[in-house]
């Protein structure tokens, strides 16, 4: 699948580039700057889903150069010198970038799958410490089935002895939900601002909103620069 096609050319009325894209045609340059040469649909630029730049001579009798050398399909990437025609009209990429602005959102999988990761591992934790936190009861149940046993030596021993370890459990919980009572909606708070920050636009910067990986992969363009997506 291809997410943009460009046939460029020159116009025959006015001399200048022509590039046809969706239906339209876009005159770029002075009038006569395109040497004749250079044929009204003389070469095929399209970009694949993947963010590859395929061009293709459309007429076995056009020229098309990539860094000095005839070609008549050649992947190229941004910097290449391509020319047109036997008078090497340079196609300039500060035009072609005009036309098919991309951005790459395939790292930002992995940035989702990281909070995800995260998020996930937060809310273990405070499962498991609200699993520990239930010990203190248990402990207290114990103390209290003791406290039903017949009075002997043994036993008011044992109850003391376990009242003094529930205390210090209890105690020991009581420090560890205080900090936890904060610190954990600030690493949550944190993971979203830096979720935030890296989940954004390669083509213009602007964040994304914190929504799924397969959510982002279903959008054509980037909502606020209008830059392709390539997934």
């Amino acid at each position: 699948m291809n997410l943009m096609e460009l046939k460029i050319g020159r116009d025959g009325e006015s001399g200048k580039l022509c590039v046809a894209v969706a239906g339209k045609n876009v005159l770029a340059g002075e009038a006569d700057s395109v040497p004749k040469s250079v044929s009204r649909e003389h070469v095929l630029v399209t970009v694949t889903d993947e963010g590859a730049v395929i061009l293709q001579n459309l007429n076995i009798e056009n020229d098309l150069y990539v860094n000095n050398y005839g070609v008549e399909r050649k992947r190229v990437q941004h910097g290449d010198h391509i020319e047109l025609g036997h008078d090497h009209y340079q196609l300039s990429w500060e035009l072609l970038d005009k036309f098919f602005r991309l951005a790459d959102i395939r790292p930002l999988e992995q940035v989702w799958k990281d909070y995800q990761a995260e998020r996930l591992r937060l809310q273990i934790q405070e499962r498991r410490f609200g699993v520990l936190r239930s010990a203190t009861g248990l402990l207290t149940t114990a103390a209290m089935i003791l406290g039903f046993m017949e009075g002997s030596g043994n036993g008011v021993s044992l109850r003391l002895i376990l009242y003094i370890v529930m205390g210090v459990v209890s105690l020991l919980f009581l420090v560890i939900a205080w900090r936890s009572a904060s610190r954990v909606p600030l690493r949550q708070q944190q993971l979203e601002e830096e979720t935030r920050h890296r989940y954004s636009c390669s083509a213009c910067g602007s964040l994304f909103n914190l929504q799924s990986y397969d959510l982002l992969r279903q959008m054509k363009k980037c909502p606020h620069c209008g830059a392709l997506i390539i997934k």
